[in-house]
This record gives structure tokens, sequence and C-alpha cells, in this order.
């Protein structure tokens, strides 16, 4: 499997979660879209795979940035291959933001796992809507 990581500036949505996702759950994920000020974008043999983003935190001029990534079966199949990838996209975030903070659903072993290689500290005592909160930097 070939994968491949490239910066965007945009990507369909359908053509990552799927063409049977609800209208419930695109509606989620759009606004990380259209307030992202950088997005990458993973493909596993051409197809989308994987994608992430960031958000400043308070102000275009904040030195901390809110990350969220979107994934595939394909990357929990495949982890080691995405988690590398993953290395080069913090690296380039974290030379705009040093600070990096988000949140990670308290049931989701991937992604906690994912974060905690990237080296995210969890505040365990917070759970707001069933998540965690983390800290990167």
């Amino acid at each position: 499997m070939i994968v491949t990581i490239e910066r965007v500036d945009s990507f369909d949505l359908r053509d990552l979660l799927g063409y049977d996702a609800s209208p419930e759950e695109l509606a989620i994920h759009a606004p990380c879209l259209k307030d992202s000020t950088a997005m990458w974008l993973g493909r596993a043999d051409g197809a989308p795979a994987a994608a992430a983003g960031v958000i400043p935190y308070g102000s275009v001029f904040s030195s901390r940035a809110y990350i969220w990534l979107i994934h595939t079966r394909i990357c929990e199949q495949h982890p080691l291959r995405f988690i590398r990838w993953s290395r080069k996209v913090l690296d380039e975030i974290r030379r705009d933001y040093p600070i990096i903070v988000g949140l990670c659903k308290c049931d989701s072993e991937h992604s906690q796992a994912w974060l905690r290689w990237l080296g995210a500290e969890f505040d365990f005592s917070s759970r707001p809507l069933e998540c965690f909160r983390f800290r990167i930097g």
C-alpha cells in the first residue's frame, strides 16, 4: 500500500466518510473544513483514508490551535503507516502553533493511542461531551 499525505485547500467530505454517511454526520464534520487554516488529506493507494486540520484557538493570531482528525478503517488496519505521516503533519503545524489542544472521544482507543504517540497529555478529569481534553506542547 502506498500512503501519501498532502496539504489541501479542500476535499470532498463524502469521499472520505463514504457515500452512505448520514446528513447528521456530514453536518458534524463540515465546520472543521470551513474553519480550518490548514488541512491535510491522507490517501491509501489513492483513496481518501484520513484528513486532519487546525483551527486557531481564540483568534487567527493565537499560538494555540485546535486539531481535528477524521480517519477511516484503513487507518485502523494499518496504524503504523498513518502514524508516520501524522508526525510530519504535526511538525508542520507546530511551526505555526506551538501549542495544540483538542478533544478526544472517551471511547476512542485508536484516537487516544494516536494522540499519545504525538505527545498528547490528557486531562481525564474533564469530560465535555463525553470527551477528554488534551494538549500537545
